[in-house]
Order: structure tokens, then sequence, then C-alpha cells
């Protein structure tokens, strides 16, 4: 099985979702939102969990959400300025926080 792309999503659907951001981790997939929409709560919601703040969104263009063969996600995000150099590098170098468990 090879990867495949489940979304799409650009700036505009960042800013429709703008009033998302504040709160501390999405779980909504609303049936009011449009695809597009879903995969940009999905990548907000990637954003959260690697602390990144949501005017990094506003700077890309364009985010594919691929589905891996393991059936994990992939993110390919292409830049409004494809020189800005300080957002690639926080796009390069985001990872997902380690979260804590509490066992019983």
């Amino acid at each position: 099985m090879s990867r495949r792309i489940i979304g799409q999503c650009n700036t505009s659907d960042f800013k429709d979702i703008e009033h998302l951001a504040s709160l501390t981790e999405i779980e909504i997939y609303s049936t009011n939102l449009s695809p597009r929409q879903k995969a940009a709560v999905r990548v907000l919601s990637h954003f959260q969990s690697c602390g990144v703040p949501f005017e990094v969104l506003l700077k890309l263009r364009e985010v594919l959400v691929w589905e891996m063969p393991d059936k994990g996600l992939a993110f390919e995000y292409k830049l409004l300025d494809a020189r800005d150099s300080v957002t690639q590098n926080v796009l390069w170098t985001m990872q997902p926080r380690k979260i804590k468990v509490e066992r019983r």
C-alpha cells in the first residue's frame, strides 16, 4: 500500500478556523465544516501539539495531508514566501510534545 493524499487546505481555510486557535486542544470534526476546513483543523491540531503558534499557519500557502502506509499522517507545506527561512526552520524542527499519562 502506498501513501495517499487525504486532505488539502490553504491560507483562507486557516483564516476561517482562526477562532479555534484559542482552544488548547481541538477534537471537533463537525459536519458543518467543509473537507478543506476539516484538513485545516487537523493541521492546526498538529501545530498545537508541537507548540507552534497559529501565526505560522498564516505563512503557509498550502498544506497537503498524506496518509502513510502505517496509517500515520505526514504533512507537506508550501510557504507563501519560499525564501522565508525562519518559518522553514520552524517547520523542519517541530515535534509533538510528549504527553504525560497518569497510570493508576
